[in-house]
């Protein structure tokens, strides 16, 4: 027997699943479907009051769900054939999921107020002195290839200070050239660093709390 509630509840949640395939979106319905049958959830008072609100309960889902692909490193995606920035932009977007959901859970919103905001001002900081670092960079490369041009200038006047004035520049070009992908493999690993830590907060407050997530054990 249908029950209107459930029937309203779930067609509005499943238009804020479009994210996902077809499958993994039947799967997920038919999941809180079950739920709400067996925890007898008939009323639409009981059941935003179990499981919140359709878009609250889809941002959760969601966010469960690309911290999963996340973790899986996106293996299932596009038969594993994922490009750096298209592996960039899903976990930005995961990043964005899981602080919805967490600003959607009364629960885990007073946590996320402290930590999320912290973890912005850390990533805030790296940003500065990564915008910091390129401009000095600039400005060293800048200085090397005029110090080349400077000794190039006085070539038939002292070979000698062609000869420092090349070297110097040459010098600089080398560092930098040698620290351009030291940083780049540092912002790598930085990034990765704030994937795992916003996997890390969203399966800490996320997972185990009053709304049950598709493959846990019911507690019903």
């Amino acid at each position: 027997m249908k029950n209107n509630a459930v029937e309203s509840y779930i067609d509005e949640f499943k238009l804020y699943l479009h994210q996902l395939d077809d499958k993994e979106c039947n799967d997920v319905v038919e999941f809180y479907q079950e739920y709400m049958i067996d925890a007898n959830l008939q009323t639409s008072d009981k059941i935003i009051n179990e499981l919140g609100t359709p878009k609250n309960l889809a941002r959760k889902v969601l966010a469960d769900y690309s911290i999963k692909m996340s973790e899986e490193n996106y293996k299932n995606f596009n038969n594993g054939q994922i490009t750096s920035s298209e592996r960039f932009s899903k976990n930005m977007k995961m990043i964005g999921l899981i602080i919805l959901a967490l600003m959607a859970s009364p629960v885990a919103i007073l946590i996320a107020i402290i930590l999320i905001p912290l973890m912005l001002i850390i990533v805030g900081v790296a940003v500065f002195l990564a915008l910091l670092f390129l401009f000095l960079l600039a400005m060293s490369v800048v200085g090397g290839i005029g110090a080349i041009f400077i000794g190039l200038s006085v070539i038939f006047q002292s070979f000698a200070t062609t000869i420092f004035y090349v070297g110097v520049g040459l010098l600089i070009l080398g560092v930098d050239f040698f620290l351009i992908p030291v940083a780049i493999v540092l912002l790598k690993w930085f990034f990765s660093v704030v994937v795992i830590f916003f996997r890390w907060l969203g399966k800490k407050l996320l997972y185990g709390r009053k709304t049950p997530m598709k493959g846990e054990k019911k507690n019903a």
